[in-house]
């Protein structure tokens, strides 16, 4: 079968690239001929928001660290990322011809309410797949963003959100918000990308982790904290980045992560490194609870970084947390088993 998928592989994080590796890679193992569709407008090249918005400049010292990150994920993306030429807006997918058999959209927060509303600087059907009326057309571990979607969104996502055969979202308040959609096919929670080939995921990747042993990684977004420990790797917007088998690696070589980042979590979880999770951010953290209670692990969270060392002493019992999360990968398995 010929699939698509359409994500935010584009985006300047960790997790966004991983999961659209981690997809394609689920479908390649399959048989598929899989491609990442590229789509990207302009208006998230780098340098181009500074030209409507020179006021941003006033962070540049932080925006150069992040197009270094870009430029290392950039490299990954060329080296592991099926992609297809670079298409700018919906149109420019409507004139291709890409013969698919299948389309997914995700994961990540593809339906967000923003990129619904401006993506394109305007309302766009993009991660809504208009542009792929032949196919059949899945929504995959899709987040919104929200558990709330707001009345303007809703305006166009209604008029879009039935062009999805079935829908997967990430997070259970998912359900409601394609509720609130009129979504009226088939609908269920299903597992991350990354979570579909379980350790597996990492094989082909030529992961480094630092020289440095017996530290704790600290990974957080948006936020730099300093930890009151006495061998500590910090990974952030703060600290010269890393390239993802690196971070992967950091990660994967710690004794301990402390994160605000759903992907990192997946990282550690898949790889048996104890974790605590900051849960500083009441918008994002029903990814955490959602996927947290399946593997009962939601004691992992805290909201005060006080608690760290308490949580990082409690023992997690592996052999459980592998087959709880190898029946919500059956999930997203039995989900993405498409008959056309």
């Amino acid at each position: 079968m010929n699939i698509g998928i359409l994500t935010f592989h584009w985006a300047t994080n960790y997790g966004a690239v991983l999961q659209a590796y981690s997809l394609q890679e689920y479908f390649r193992t399959k048989g598929h001929n899989v491609e990442i569709i590229n789509y990207k407008p302009r208006k998230y090249d780098f340098w181009v928001r500074y030209l409507h918005r020179p006021w941003l400049l006033k962070n540049i010292y932080k925006d150069i660290i992040a197009k270094r990150k870009e430029n290392k994920l950039a490299f990954f993306r060329k080296k592991y990322l099926n992609l297809t030429k670079r298409l700018y807006s919906s149109e420019d997918m409507l004139k291709e011809d890409f013969n698919y058999q299948l389309v997914v959209s995700g994961s990540d927060q593809i339906l967000n309410p923003y990129f619904t509303l401006l993506g394109e600087d305007r309302p766009t059907s993009a991660y809504y797949l208009e542009s792929f009326r032949d196919s059949f057309r899945i929504g995959y571990a899709v987040s919104f963003g929200c558990d709330e979607y707001p009345e303007k969104a809703l305006f166009f996502s209604k008029k879009w959100i039935n062009n999805f055969d079935k829908v997967g979202v990430r997070e259970d308040t998912g359900l409601s918000v394609l509720v609130q959609m009129d979504y009226f096919k088939e609908a269920s929670i299903v597992p991350d990308p990354t979570i579909l080939l379980g350790i597996g995921l990492f094989r082909d990747l030529k992961i480094q982790k630092p020289k440095a042993e017996n530290y704790y990684c600290v990974y957080l977004l948006r936020k730099h904290v300093k930890i009151q420990y006495k061998d500590v790797i910090y990974i952030d917007d703060y600290n010269s980045p890393l390239s993802m088998e690196q971070w992967i690696g950091t990660i994967v070589g710690s004794k301990a992560l402390i994160t605000n980042s759903y992907h990192g979590a997946i990282v550690a979880i898949l790889n048996h490194v104890p974790f605590v999770v900051y849960a500083d951010s009441d918008s994002m953290n029903q990814r955490f609870v959602s996927l947290l209670s399946k593997i009962q692990l939601v004691d992992r969270m805290v909201d005060d970084i006080n608690e760290f060392p308490v949580v990082l002493k409690r023992s997690i019992d592996w052999e459980e947390t592998d087959k709880l999360l190898s029946d919500f990968r059956s999930k997203g398995v039995d989900f993405l088993d498409v008959k056309l």
